[in-house]
């Protein structure tokens, strides 16, 4: 039976200001049930929400709707985050009923296309115009792992056109058998003549610790097939033990070309420096940096730093693209190895442009370049209209009706789009509207948007003060630490719930929440009270004040501790020697981790400057101690 799915559209309002029950719509939606489906749209004219229950009731009947009633709902939601998402859907039917010119068509009006609607676009082009230029799609080739199947027609097209060859073909292998895809490699053995050696069963057993040896030993280093594997059995010594694999390297070195011996220390390097192996510097040396992805070359710096090499340092920044070398990371350990180089004078205008912002490198850089940061001046404080305006705005309308019924993952795409194309002082009003609502989340991406112009206290906001200035008190924490801690993991939604399990403002885990109970003589906690402001900060500051007891009473081990794991946090110093603590950061093999301390730093340092404090960033970032200096037990889970 076929719907009437936007007579409503025409039909007189008669409940402008009904009210959609999401739950309701979510169940009919789960369960595909049409009528209710179709019930709830009927009755939803007028409703800010009006466009969510036709959108399920289109993507529900996708693969038998009519073309009219898609561009009937494009047309009246156009610039809507679920316009958008139609369209994407609606791409992909009409590439499955082969109706390539609308395909086409609905195509151009997409905000960013995926790499499947990228590759259906290519075929869509080859059926309408007989041809598609699909040398702009050649760098999806350049992957460890598969890509959608819509794609497979034009990887021959380009292989036809000798934009790809075989040489392309054996890169792709050696980029799977890195990240160890040895079935994606094996897949991909075709393109290079079947070689028995990337067959599933000859990869599997090269990849078998106990089998390598014996593989290596009768391998044909004649051929590529021969030598790709040799690397691949290299890399995955080197995961296991780095030297065992510099020494297979040193063993092989009259069987394996020069450019095949620069990679595989290229590989062991990175592998090692991630590891923080004393040697990866020197054998990022023996490799070079020429040919390294990104995260090698991120890596090279990395293993220097932890080597004190201050001149690799200088060397491999230098080496890097400039889109890279420009990131701030770089350009601040740049500065850095200048100073080092007795080239003050070099670094100076580096560290000054990096100090306009307030980032960590930012702070850093600023302390290095003037006075210490003081709390900022509010630039731009919007007027009540300016707000009004805001909340206006349909976009605005409907991701706060969804929050009001705990629809926050949609809330959430609503508002980010609805603050496409605003302008800072706009961003500041909605910023405020946001916090107004108790939407913190909202209101600090709005504001950080705005970027200095927003004030500093929306930047950094301090809901739920007295339980975390009690709390961090009664822990002998401090406040700005806590409050930069928890902005970074929930952003001060108290009921957040991670995919993990993990609940609230300082997202504890259920097995962490249930060991502080018992610490504390509980013997069975309630899981559902962790939404709970008072239980999780109590819960959360007890159980962080243990991991900095623990870590020698050293934060950035603690704040790295919170994130990734007391033990790994430990594992990560150096065995006998003092770390300055922005290498010991900077060389944290989690990029999670290693972004989340920077951030929880800066962030504490910030809630510092609003309170009125005036410690320098520096003075928080202390130096790290060898592991061996404080051997505690880490017993916390």
């Amino acid at each position: 039976m076929k719907f009437p799915l936007f007579a409503c559209l025409v039909v007189a309002s008669v409940a402008a200001h009904a009210r959609i029950d999401l739950s309701a719509l979510r169940e009919a939606a789960r369960s595909r049930d049409i009528p209710a489906l179709t019930r709830i749209a009927d009755s939803a004219q007028g409703d800010p929400l009006e466009m969510y229950p036709r959108y399920y009731l289109l993507t529900t009947q996708i693969t038998t709707v009519a073309p009219e009633d898609v561009d009937a709902f494009l047309a009246r939601y156009e610039g809507s985050p679920l316009a958008d998402r139609l369209r994407q859907d609606w791409l992909k039917e009409l590439a499955r009923r082969q109706d390539w010119t609308h395909y086409l068509e609905d195509y151009s009006k997409l905000d960013s296309p995926s790499v499947d609607l990228q590759c259906l676009n290519a075929q869509a082009r080859f059926v309408v115009q007989g041809s598609a230029d699909v040398s702009r799609l050649r760098g999806l080739w350049f992957t460890e792992k598969g890509q959608p199947e819509s794609c497979a027609p034009v990887f021959e097209a380009l292989f036809a056109a000798g934009q790809l060859n075989q040489e392309d073909a054996w890169t792709r292998i050696r980029m799977a058998l890195s990240a160890s895809r040895t079935d994606f490699a094996a897949q991909l053995a075709p393109r290079v003549g079947f070689p028995p050696e990337l067959t599933v069963r000859a990869l599997g057993q090269a990849g078998n610790a106990n089998q390598a040896a014996k593989v290596l030993g009768r391998l044909d280093f004649s051929r590529r097939a021969g030598r790709e594997t040799a690397l691949f059995i290299i890399q995955k010594s080197a995961r296991t033990d780095p030297d065992a694999a510099a020494d297979m390297i040193e063993s092989l070195k009259t069987r394996l070309s020069e450019n095949d011996r620069r990679y595989a220390w290229q590989q062991i390097a990175e592998i090692a420096a991630k590891k923080q192996h004393p040697l990866a510097s020197g054998w990022f040396t023996k490799g070079g940096v020429e040919g390294l992805d990104a995260d090698g070359r991120a890596w090279s710096v990395r293993a220097a730093l932890r080597a004190g090499d201050m001149n690799a340092v200088l060397d491999r920044i230098a080496a890097m693209p400039t889109e890279q070398a420009n990131e701030n990371a770089w350009r601040y350990w740049y500065a850095q190895a200048l100073k080092r180089a007795n080239r003050a004078t070099e670094a100076a205008p580096i560290l000054l442009q990096l100090s306009a912002g307030d980032d960590f490198y930012a702070l850093l850089a600023r302390e290095e370049s003037g006075p210490a940061l003081a709390a900022a001046p509010e630039s731009y404080v919007p007027v009540d209209q300016d707000v009004r305006n805001i909340a206006a705005k349909p976009g605005v309308i409907r991701a706060l009706a969804l929050y009001d019924q705990n629809w926050r993952v949609e809330g959430v795409r609503e508002w980010n789009w609805a603050m496409r194309g605003l302008s800072d002082q706009e961003l500041v009003a909605a910023a405020v509207l946001a916090e107004r609502n108790k939407i913190y989340d909202r209101s600090i991406y709005s504001a950080e948007r705005a970027r200095t112009l927003a004030p500093l206290g929306l930047r950094y906001p301090t809901p739920y003060r007295s339980q975390v200035e009690r709390e961090a008190r009664s822990q002998g924490l401090d406040p700005a630490w806590v409050y930069g801690l928890i902005r970074q993991e929930s952003r001060f939604v108290a009921d957040i719930r991670s995919g993990a399990g993990a609940t609230g403002l300082m997202q504890l885990m259920p097995t962490t929440a249930q060991w502080v109970g018992r610490k504390n003589g509980q013997k069975k906690i309630d899981l559902s009270s962790l939404t709970d402001p008072d239980v999780n900060v109590s819960y959360g500051a007890y159980y962080l004040k243990y991991i900095l007891d623990r870590l020698g009473g050293q934060t950035i081990l603690a704040t790295a501790g919170y994130n990734a794991g007391p033990g790994r946090a430990k594992a990560w110093q150096d065995d006998n020697r003092q770390l300055d603590p922005l290498v010991y950061i900077e060389t944290i093999p989690f990029e999670e981790t290693r972004d989340y301390v920077k951030k929880v730093m800066t962030n504490a340092q910030l809630y510092g400057a609003s309170f009125g404090e005036t410690t320098p960033f520096h003075q928080r970032l202390t130096p790290v101690p060898g592991k061996n200096a404080d051997a505690e037990n880490i017993d916390a889970p």
